[in-house]
């Protein structure tokens, strides 16, 4: 990928080049600029290409994080590859600037200090959207198998039929999430949280392959304890929402985690299963 840094500080840029590519076979070609000024200078007048991927820290002298990605996707839109794919970096990680990031126009964040296990998981989750979008070099867009499983699909989503072209946006939305995701058997006395899908994100971060992941306990895989299955059974037999619940014990994922569980009704509502949502 082609990824443009932008920070006013050149040792934060010099420690994020070397984060970056770290242990890469393949490395990222990188661009740099002090200030969201210069970024979008480079990027207008050619001296640079469109990046596949910008990383800017929020606080900057001028303009800021929030400002760039404003004027990015007004003077250079978001095209159908999806290019460029934003993340912004922050110290400070209250929901406020999180969804403050996100209005403006970015697609993921990570705090400060920056980890270098986050960085290249986001790497890898931001490389293989931008792969699998419907631009050049992408595999098109996406839609439910009978089995479950989403797959892509090129130009189906500008379907004459709405009702597809809805389904093919929400698979769409789940398979190509940042967030890992799985959905979850949740039914019987006993609910055993099998996976029946998982997208894409939660293969990358766990290091299964989906076909490992599905039709296993997600329980299981993450070696859930007994009092923090007994929490949300207690939910789940609510019918509620579990909404950022530590993972209290000793996952096979490589950065801490919290859990979201969200119901899905059925058209009989009936609940059947939960989505659940990874959270960094």
């Amino acid at each position: 990928m082609h990824i443009l840094l932008i920070d006013d500080s050149s040792s934060t840029r010099s420690l994020l080049r070397t984060l970056v590519n770290s242990g890469q076979t393949v490395r990222h070609e990188i661009s740099e600029a002090a200030s969201g000024e210069e970024a979008l200078q480079k990027v207008g007048s050619g001296e640079i290409n469109l990046p596949d991927l910008i990383i800017v820290d929020i606080n900057m002298a001028g303009m800021s994080g929030y400002d760039l990605c404003r004027e990015f996707r007004m003077k250079h839109p978001t095209g159908s590859d999806m290019r460029p794919y934003i993340i912004v970096v922050t110290a400070n990680e209250g929901v406020d600037v999180i969804n403050e990031a996100l209005d403006s126009g970015a697609n993921d964040y990570m705090p400060k200090p920056v980890n270098a296990k986050i960085l290249q998981v986001r790497l890898r989750v931001a490389e293989r959207l931008l792969s699998h979008s419907p631009g050049p070099g992408g595999s098109g867009s996406t839609n439910i198998s009978g089995s479950g499983r989403v797959l892509l699909d090129p130009g189906t989503t500008s379907s004459a039929n709405p009702d597809q072209a809805r389904q093919n946006l929400i698979a769409a939305a789940i398979e190509n999430a940042d967030a890992p995701m799985a959905i979850l058997d949740v039914s019987g006395e006993k609910p055993s949280f099998i996976i029946n899908y998982a997208n894409e994100a939660l293969s990358l971060t766990t290091q299964y392959t989906r076909d490992q992941l599905e039709g296993k306990s997600l329980a299981d895989l993450e070696a859930w304890t007994p009092e923090f299955l007994t929490m949300v059974l207690g939910f789940i037999e609510q019918a509620s929402i579990v909404s950022y619940t530590p993972l209290w014990s000793h996952t096979r994922q490589a950065v801490p985690v919290h859990l979201s569980f969200y119901p899905i009704r059925a058209e009989n509502d009936q609940i059947n299963q939960y989505l659940v949502i990874h959270h960094f």
